[in-house]
């Protein structure tokens, strides 16, 4: 089995979001895993995200606060300053599980081979939170994400090697995150879960437009080419989305 390190990139992307930044900063600074390493890029914010950033420098292995492209160009940024084995991103807003979460990951990830591990997560939607399963077979990911974004944890050489694509951004929005997800299934990388909550999420985010998303997952999935059993599964998605909204 080839030998994995354990050291953790932990990477948070934010932007005037003063709010939450401090809570998300502390729940990587309470991990009971000592072989971490935190990282932070701001884009720019004004609204005094960037004097909570700066109460934490001397315990961040980078830190940069300037205009960006976007998330996906953030994140990029992050991924080219990491140092560690693994990458895991914790946004503005989101919250590791509980305090063990790193520890438990690297613990199983020795016992395992595997390019990117995942867990399950909780969406937390208007003051009420949800478990949110993620799937055992990779290979759902012919139609569907089989977990959240952020609660996965990738080889740093794999990430550093498959960054998210900008040039994509115009067609795929706030979805590049899956996209990358999707071209890592499709080029073989090795995926495996584990039975653990990773992280909780705010629901109220960018990518919480349920049809867009819809439609963003049948042009990743059919990697832009039309693919009948694809469109015939957003159809059937989107429109089990809208009875269910009628009727809730």
């Amino acid at each position: 089995m080839e030998k994995i390190g354990n050291k953790i990139s932990v990477i948070t992307v934010v932007f005037n979001d003063v709010t939450h930044i401090r809570e998300t900063m502390e729940s990587f600074f309470s991990q009971t895993w000592e072989e971490k390493e935190y990282i932070v890029i701001d884009g720019g914010s004004t609204d005094g995200t960037v004097d909570i950033i700066r109460e934490y420098g001397d315990q961040l292995a980078f830190w940069c606060s300037e205009t960006d492209a976007g998330i996906y160009d953030a994140m990029n940024k992050g991924i080219e300053h990491a140092t560690g084995d693994w990458i895991n991103f914790l946004n503005s807003g989101d919250l590791f599980a509980n305090k063990n979460v790193l520890q438990r990951c690297m613990e199983l990830s020795h016992k395992i081979e595997a390019d990117i591990i995942y867990g399950n997560s909780r969406e937390i939607r208007h003051g009420k939170s949800r478990h949110i399963e993620a799937y055992a077979n990779p290979g759902i990911m012919d139609l569907v994400p089989a977990y959240r974004h952020g609660s996965s944890f990738v080889r740093a050489k794999v990430h550093k090697a498959n960054k998210f694509d900008l040039s994509k951004h115009n067609q795929l929005g706030y979805a590049l995150d899956w996209e990358l997800i999707h071209r890592l299934y499709k080029q073989g990388f090795r995926f495996y879960k584990l039975n653990l909550e990773i992280q909780s999420f705010l629901k109220e985010g960018i990518s919480d437009h349920t049809i867009r998303s819809f439609w963003y997952n049948y042009l990743i999935t059919s990697e832009r080419r039309f693919n009948l059993r694809k469109f015939i599964h957003f159809i059937k998605i989107t429109t089990q989305s809208l009875i269910k909204g009628i009727f809730t």
